[in-house]
């Protein structure tokens, strides 16, 4: 007897790991079929991180799906596995967008957002120092959420990938935007 996509997801939540095999297995072959589709949108994602995704997006689908809210598991996993690859096209293109030795981590020092080895030493020691001197200017001038956005922006990020990124809203990314125009115009 086969199982109902409701019925599966019920077991995997109560702690059934078979249950997700099985619906793993029923629904690869879609999610791979959406991966191509999305695959020759980006040269530097491979088949298998799509895949990655895809299974990702599942699990997500898994855990978040509503019955009750009308929508087929299959057209709400549709849904998120789409969602999911958008995102990784944003995610690439930005990364292509903006060169890596440009981009400031908020998690480390400046000094490791550099690969001495892509870089000739002049350009950067001058790099470095530049970015040094901005990292001073930013933290003396601005308060946290101010910089924390400022390097966001910095680093190619949208005003609502920003938003998500710090858990604001998107009219707080907005009003610190001014704050920061106005506090680096002085």
């Amino acid at each position: 007897m086969r199982l109902s996509d409701e019925e599966l997801i019920r077991d995997f939540l109560s702690g059934n790991d078979d249950a997700f095999d099985l619906i793993a297995s029923r629904y690869l072959g879609l999610i791979s079929t959406v991966a191509k589709k999305y695959r020759c949108m980006s040269a530097d994602i491979d088949d298998n991180d799509m895949i990655q995704e895809g299974m990702l997006a599942l699990l997500s689908a898994c855990r978040s799906y509503d019955g009750k809210k009308g929508m087929s598991f299959k057209n709400y996993l549709m849904l998120c596995v789409g969602n999911r690859f958008r995102s990784m096209m944003r995610s690439s293109a930005r990364r292509r967008a903006v060169p890596a030795r440009n981009m400031i981590s908020l998690e480390d020092e400046a000094d490791t957002a550099f690969d001495p080895t892509e870089t000739p030493l002049p350009e950067l020691v001058e790099s470095k120092e530049y970015i040094d001197s901005l990292h001073r200017v930013l933290k003396t001038s601005l308060s946290d959420l101010e910089y924390k956005v400022a390097i966001l922006h910095l680093s190619g990020y949208t005003y609502k990938e920003i938003a998500q990124r710090l858990n604001i809203s998107l009219k707080s990314v907005d009003n610190a935007q001014t704050r920061i125009r106005q506090k680096l115009s002085r």
